[in-house]
């Protein structure tokens, strides 16, 4: 049996939407400084990024996979905070994320619903965004949400690729930055190349991107490139909404299961920048592996002093299991004290067996819920009225 003094407890949920898993952390987690939710997630970037790193590998975790961190939001009007991390480090949003928090949150909240619609307002470190449930018979049906403004930084750069020539692609933001490439200029076809080669094409391409430094014009100077999403036509069918294949590169060696949320609020704002599609259009976006999203383009807006668009993705989450890690404080991962300083003991979380608790207690004792900083942060969901 383990013991309770040399280990701690995380407890999650996990999910997948648009075919990407996202294990989200509601409990266990501590000591991180008040602040937004940007200064958490640059809390742990700098003074406890072993945490991520701890989660996203095996035993624990693997690469692919993402973990979405319920934190105390600082808004008023946000019903919970949220922090992604993954191998590509700390994006300021991801929809398929925020998607498999919504499902989590659901399901934590312990709630039958109708046919019904409500409102998650989360905060994430790109700001506010509402999420849109959509219940049907008791079960989550869809999630949707007004994604951050996207906007192309730079519309065009070559890049020199060691076995592939010269690339040409666009730097693209989509709730974190993309370097967009097109299939067609690449002789590469998100449906048909096998992913072994797609990999090998991202795998010296990101590299040479990379180099490009980041700015956004609102949060200022951005973390390094570490995204790339390779896109196919657009193709209109007669009686279908549009549709296009985008294969999205996680680095370092992922190709991601689905096409990503952010991923098609960045090709609908570099599709509306190369004149490709007009204001209104919904375009379906599928992964290499069938996984899909949709993703409208609504409109303009301003994003600091250059013009972006707004755009609305839409997609079905999944639960998958509810699971308990249990973490060594003397597993190598983590020694040293930049991980346990946030972490909480498993006896000070749970109780022990002398504790007297129920297993239904001991639940209920780490959901987090409300504002208050480290016990409380699931969300007082609102009813959309009709």
């Amino acid at each position: 049996m383990n013991d309770p003094a040399k280990h701690h407890v995380l407890d999650g949920i996990d999910a997948e939407a648009g075919g990407d898993v996202g294990r989200v952390i509601l409990g266990g987690v501590e000591n991180i400084p008040d602040g937004s939710v940007a200064d958490r997630a640059r809390f742990l970037r700098h003074h406890a990024d072993g945490l991520r790193r701890l989660l996203i590998r095996k035993p624990y975790g693997d690469p692919s996979h993402c973990i979405n961190l319920i934190v105390p939001s600082s808004d008023p009007d946000a019903d919970a905070g949220l922090i992604i991390m993954g191998t590509m480090g700390y994006p300021d949003f991801s929809g398929s994320n925020a998607m498999c928090t919504i499902a989590a949150l659901s399901e934590a909240e312990r709630q039958v619903f109708g046919d019904e619609e409500r409102i998650f307002v989360l905060e994430t470190p790109g700001g506010i965004t509402r999420m849109q449930a959509s219940y049907r018979a008791g079960g989550l049906e869809a999630v949707a949400y007004d994604a951050l403004p996207g906007f192309v930084a730079v519309g065009e750069k070559l890049a020199d690729v060691e076995g592939w020539g010269t690339v040409r692609y666009s730097l693209v933001y989509g709730g974190t930055f993309y370097a967009i490439v097109s299939g067609a200029d690449a002789g590469l076809d998100p449906q048909r190349t096998p992913i072994p080669e797609l990999t090998e094409f991202f795998r010296a391409f990101l590299p040479v991107a990379a180099r490009q430094e980041l700015h956004h014009p609102v949060h200022g100077a951005m973390p390094p490139l570490s995204l790339a999403l390779l896109a196919g036509p657009v193709e209109r069918g007669v009686s279908d909404e549009p549709s296009a294949s985008v294969a999205v590169y996680m680095d370092p060696g992922v190709i991601c299961q689905g096409p990503t949320g952010t991923g098609t609020t960045a090709l609908l704002s570099w599709l509306q920048h190369c004149g490709e599609i007009e204001y209104g259009t919904t375009i379906r976006t599928i992964s290499p592996f069938g996984n899909a999203f949709t993703g409208t383009l609504n409109d303009a807006v301003p994003v600091g002093e250059r013009m972006g668009v707004r755009t609305r993705i839409s997609g079905k989450p999944r639960l998958l299991a509810r699971c308990q890690l249990f973490i060594a404080l003397d597993d190598p991962l983590i020694m040293g004290g930049e991980v346990q300083n946030i972490l909480n003991r498993e006896d000070d979380r749970f109780g022990t067996a002398s504790s007297g608790k129920s297993e239904e207690e001991i639940s209920d004792t780490h959901v987090p819920q409300g504002p208050a900083h480290g016990a409380d942060a699931i969300p007082r969901t609102r009813k959309i009225q009709s």
